[in-house]
């Protein structure tokens, strides 16, 4: 599958992530801003160089054979498991006890190896498959397989053995949750805002985005979108919109993010930075999102203004702009939208 990948799938992965680089870059140029002159005929280098980077045949080939030994051991297991209940009774090399034992664990091992498999076709046709799909399905396989044995002192259920693959994860929460009231631990409060909050992001596209480790909100308002159009099957527009997101929502508490989608207006950091008081030079917008967040007013407009002045809210409103939309985060319709929609 892998070398499917390889050289079949990849360059036309690759011929996408240009050609959606490429209208980003061209529709920049058009507007007159100075991002798109600095990106022509060498526009598509930087990609060029993380792909040779991400794409390597040894870098995607050596996880998969460590997952391919890996399986293998487990399908001798099940098949001696067979043999000794329906067959000649042969273990082949396997301890007796050991083979009497796993059924459990086999329940388990083919769950986690669907769950896998289908992973691994979804990516394979999304053209989305690198080294972090492979490594992914170790964690999840050995993962999956230590809770099963936890598990197994508990229950004995076949389809609950079965269903650990596809909700690890989960599972692995109880046992902690389980193990921090047995030994009176108190869990540490600190936020972290789930990938979930940023719309457009669903439990699937959370799982893709762990396997690069982005696991909350922090890590993507961080994340290169240049690095994640390549790495993964998400065109430039989505990733910028989440980017865009997730550059607010570090700086609200969930309550606060709850507050502003329920007064109909966008959680943008671009559109909070086109209305602040620096670009609009009066703060009715700030005063307005101060009432709803509960903060204050000044505090409030510092903020907008920071967001104003932040380079990656800058270089995002490059890449997002096209068509007659001209400098940088300048006073327009849409801060008038923004200051409309905050004062509902």
């Amino acid at each position: 599958m892998a070398m499917f990948f390889l050289n079949v799938t990849l360059e036309r992965k690759i011929e996408a992530v240009k050609q959606d680089w490429r209208s980003l870059h061209s529709d920049n140029s058009k507007a007159g801003g100075n991002a798109g002159q600095d990106d022509q005929a060498g526009s598509s280098d930087p990609i060029d160089l993380l792909v040779k980077k991400s794409y390597g045949g040894f870098t995607l080939s050596s996880p998969a054979l460590l997952l391919t030994v890996f399986y293998a051991g487990w399908i001798l297991l099940g098949d001696a498991y067979l043999n000794k209940n329906f067959s000649s009774g042969e273990t082949w090399f396997f301890p007796a006890k050991l083979v009497d034992r796993a059924a459990p664990m086999l329940y388990t091992f083919i769950g986690v190896y669907l769950f896998n498999l289908g992973s691994l076709i979804r990516r394979l046709y999304l053209a989305d498959l690198n080294e972090q799909v492979f490594w992914g399905a170790i964690n999840r396989l050995w993962l999956s397989l230590g809770l099963g044995l936890v598990v197994a002192k508990t229950f004995s259920e076949p389809w609950l053995f079965f269903s650990i693959g596809f909700i690890a994860n989960i599972v692995l929460e109880w046992v902690l949750e389980k193990s921090l009231k047995l030994l009176n631990v108190t869990k540490p409060s600190t936020e972290d805002l789930p990938l979930l909050m940023v719309k457009g992001i669903n439990i699937w596209k959370t799982y893709r985005l762990e396997e690069e480790g982005i696991e909350n909100v922090q890590n993507l308002a961080t994340a290169d979108v240049t690095e994640l159009a390549v790495r993964t099957h998400y065109n430039f527009r989505t990733l910028i919109d989440w980017i865009d997101q997730s550059l607010l929502l570090v700086r609200l508490t969930s309550e606060q993010a709850k507050a502003l989608s329920g007064q109909a207006t966008s959680i943008s950091a671009i559109e909070l930075a086109a209305a602040s008081p620096k670009a609009t030079g009066n703060n009715s917008v700030a005063n307005s999102l101060s009432t709803v967040l509960k903060v204050d007013p000044v505090l409030m407009g510092a903020t907008m203004d920071r967001l104003y002045e932040d380079q990656c809210v800058q270089d995002l409103w490059n890449l997002w702009q096209k068509g007659k939309e001209g400098g940088i985060l300048s006073a327009s319709s849409q801060e008038k939208a923004a200051a409309a929609a905050a004062s509902k």
